[in-house]
């Protein structure tokens, strides 16, 4: 988190020039990403069977590209790749509403603390450590224990574990943002402060989301397969990504691929993400620096 604050802080007028938005990585990470997304978002056109078709007389066949299960079958001779790709669907649907959410909330207390300075300032920083010193798992275990664990309460913790990032990004820019002459202006002027935050502050902190949108959505991605993985996010039969490593998990040894496929889906996605996240905070920097 630091690491990316510290790329969207201001830097001086003679910072060197950074790389081009579509640098390689980029355009790597953006196509396994629309490709895993695509994928999943198909997988009742690409496997009409359904995830739950077992076939007892193919248990664990390992996988073989050119047979009739690629990516091979697990204990009850269901099909990895079409699991994997149904699995993807609640990982991935529930990620992108919790990472909405808590981008959004973190975008209101950030513009809040920025504006309104003084005591808001200081007490939603205060509120901001606290979270940050609470782990996100921790506090997902208390909730779910309590809650359950059907799609409100996941996307009610995951969006309070991830709105940190969002408040800590968009709040240095919004604080230099709100600093500007300008900005001075319309408050004497006798602007109201969420005249100023929707007209002024927003439009100038917009590029960040789209940052702090995608990192959120890989910490969020991160905490609901963990949540999965221990049981407490998507229940059976629907297959989920966290799910399903945990349920190959004793088979390791001899059929590696029930939960190694999984797992390996979840880094890609991940990684891709971070890779994207990361070109446009450097992207969206140096614009900023060009227009301050």
């Amino acid at each position: 988190m630091s690491t990316v604050t510290e790329t969207l802080a201001p830097a001086p007028a003679d910072a060197p020039r950074r790389r081009r938005l579509l640098t390689p990585g980029a355009v790597v990470a953006t196509l396994l990403l629309v490709g895993i997304v695509g994928a999943v978002a198909l997988a009742p056109v690409l496997a009409p069977g359904g995830y739950d078709a077992q076939d007892v007389a193919s248990r664990y066949t390992a996988p073989t590209w050119f047979g009739a299960h690629p990516l091979g079958t697990d204990e009850l001779g269901r099909d990895i790749l079409v699991r994997v790709l149904y699995g993807g669907r609640p990982a991935l649907g529930i990620s992108v509403v919790a990472a909405l959410l808590s981008t959004a909330l973190g975008l209101t207390l950030a513009l809040l603390a920025a504006l309104g300075g003084g005591l808001w300032d200081g007490l939603l920083g205060r509120v901001a450590d606290i979270q940050l010193a609470i782990p996100s798992i921790l506090l997902a275990l208390v909730v779910l224990a309590f809650a359950g664990t059907g799609f409100v309460p996941l996307v009610t913790v995951l969006s309070i574990g991830a709105w940190v990032l969002t408040f800590r990004i968009l709040r240095v820019h919004a604080g230099t943002v709100a600093a500007l002459p300008y900005i001075e202006a319309a408050r004497l002027g006798g602007a109201r402060t969420w005249s100023v935050l929707w007209r002024h502050v927003l439009p100038a902190s917009a590029p960040l989301l789209i940052v702090a949108l995608t990192l959120n959505f890989s910490s969020v991605l991160i905490l609901e397969s963990s949540l999965g993985y221990l049981g407490l996010g998507v229940q059976p039969p629907r297959p989920d990504w966290g799910q399903l490593v945990a349920s190959g998990q004793a088979q390791l040894a001899g059929a590696w691929w029930i939960s190694l496929i999984p797992g390996a889906l979840i880094v890609l996605t991940v990684v891709s993400l971070q890779v994207i996240g990361d070109r446009l905070a450097d992207h969206f920097s140096l614009a900023t620096r060009k227009e301050h």
